[in-house]
């Protein structure tokens, strides 16, 4: 490639792997539980790039302040240990055909978001009746640079409801829009959890499901259980998810009423700490989030976020290196050939990649530097840089990123950073240079981790 270009934004890096996606459907998906949306990431690279992200380094100016609100940390796991074991298979049982997935989606200070979901889609709900049942919760806190988290709570609160009485096409049992097919969505019956909270019931494609909505104080909560029958009646009743929906609102209401210490991290998203990511790139990191996928094929996806704090007086202008780094464990469950196997085809698709000039089209186009083998990670690794550019966007500099890629065992990991590893600060002072990301840099950063990860790993 030609010398290093620009790269990098200190908003998002926002990207859709491909073939982790697939992966994912192919055992099940990942739950999504009410304002979480758990995105994992594999191997595949680039594009698309979500249409919002900017890859350009903005210049920012401050903005007036609003008294913080302090928010709790909290994990998808805790979230899910909240529920008693009883209450939730009477609701949604283990078994074969039972799954549980556990995610924590943001983990800042400004932010925190985490969600846990139960299916079952084959289980005895009473009376010798087969059915599938779902039980989803999510809560949600964030402050903005104009609102702390208890006002942007009711604000987002008051504009969920909403768009949720906006939905509503049933009245009194009998629909209002004319239709006879489409999901059917009840009026808001109000309710005494928290601050404020209401619940709305549903009928679509997935069943009948009751949604409860819940503002206390900083947090928003969001409750949903339902599903429909394979034999017998093809639904349960509104009385009964409503009921279920109640149980379980009044467990998290509570427990998101605690004051909480640390968050408690377990597994492999608890082998490496922030202070291991400053150490090996600059100030500041926060998270991880966390993103789990329990089946056949298990993963576990660590992600945090490294933006460099850039002290500035009112009115200066300033930009700050940083981006994302991201751990992806997949545990492949075949055994160490299907490990390797996993392993050889990314190697393939990347020097494939590479000698075809990339891939995307006019609209995003991702250009990949050739595989570099790499000793001392594992059984075998990897390192690929890539480039991506908006071919219709030329104003714009590419976003850039070093993925390496490990196998160990029956597993493989792959390490990524992307985003910008030089320069920021303030705009027009002496010295002053836009942020970049230098290959060299991010390389020692990211092989560093690597190295500390895997010593970690059981």
């Amino acid at each position: 490639m030609a010398a290093t270009p620009r790269g990098g934004g200190s908003k998002g890096w926002l990207i859709a792997g491909v073939a982790v996606l697939v992966v994912l459907l192919l055992i099940g998906g990942l739950a999504v539980g009410g304002w979480i949306l758990l995105r994992t990431r594999g191997g595949e690279p680039g594009p698309p790039l979500s249409s919002t992200g900017d890859r350009r380094q903005p210049v920012r100016s401050p903005s007036p302040t609003v008294q913080a609100v302090k928010l709790r940390p909290i994990s998808g796991d805790q979230l899910c240990a909240a529920v008693p074991d009883d209450l939730r298979r009477s609701l949604v049982s283990d078994g074969t055909y039972g799954r549980k997935d556990a995610s924590t989606r943001a983990a800042t200070e400004a932010e925190k978001q985490a969600a846990c979901t139960w299916s079952n889609n084959k289980m005895d709900v009473g009376n010798g009746v087969i059915g599938h049942r779902t039980l989803s919760i999510s809560v949600a806190a964030q402050s903005t640079e104009s609102q702390n988290a208890i006002e942007y709570a009711k604000y987002r609160f008051d504009r969920n409801k909403e768009e949720h009485e906006r939905r509503v096409n049933v009245r009194e049992g009998r629909r209002t829009d004319a239709r006879t097919s489409g999901s059917a969505f009840g009026e808001l019956r109000e309710l005494r959890y928290g601050d404020a909270s209401y619940s709305q019931t549903s009928l679509g494609r997935s069943g009948l499901k009751a949604g409860v909505y819940v503002r206390q104080g900083p947090w928003l909560i969001e409750v949903v259980y339902g599903g429909s029958n394979r034999t017998g009646v093809q639904y349960p009743s509104g009385d009964e998810v409503r009921a279920a929906a109640g149980k379980v609102t009044e467990v998290i209401t509570a427990e998101m009423a605690k004051d909480a210490g640390e968050a408690k991290l377990d597994g492999p998203c608890a082998i490496l700490t922030a202070k291991d990511l400053e150490s090996a790139f600059f100030p500041a990191a926060e998270g991880p989030s966390v993103g789990g996928n329990a089946g056949r094929i298990r993963q576990t996806t660590c992600t945090w976020s490294i933006h460099e704090a850039v002290e500035h007086e009112p009115g200066q202008k300033f930009t700050a290196r940083g981006g994302e780094f991201r751990v992806h464990l997949v545990d492949w469950g075949g055994g160490s050939s299907e490990s390797k196997f996993q392993f050889d085809r990314d190697a393939k698709k990347y020097d494939r990649y590479s000698a075809k000039g990339g891939i995307g089209d006019g609209n995003i186009h991702t250009d990949y530097e050739p595989r570099q083998a790499l000793s001392g990670l594992g059984e075998q690794a990897f390192a690929v840089i890539s480039s991506t550019t908006r071919p219709n966007r030329p104003e714009e500099d590419p976003l850039q990123e070093i993925l390496i890629k490990v196998l160990i065992g029956d597993r493989t990991v792959e390490f990524t950073f992307r985003g910008t590893t030089t320069g920021g600060g303030l705009v027009g002072v002496a010295g002053y240079q836009e942020p970049i990301f230098e290959s060299s840099v991010a390389r020692r950063a990211v092989t560093r981790l690597a190295t500390t990860f895997l010593a970690g790993l059981e």
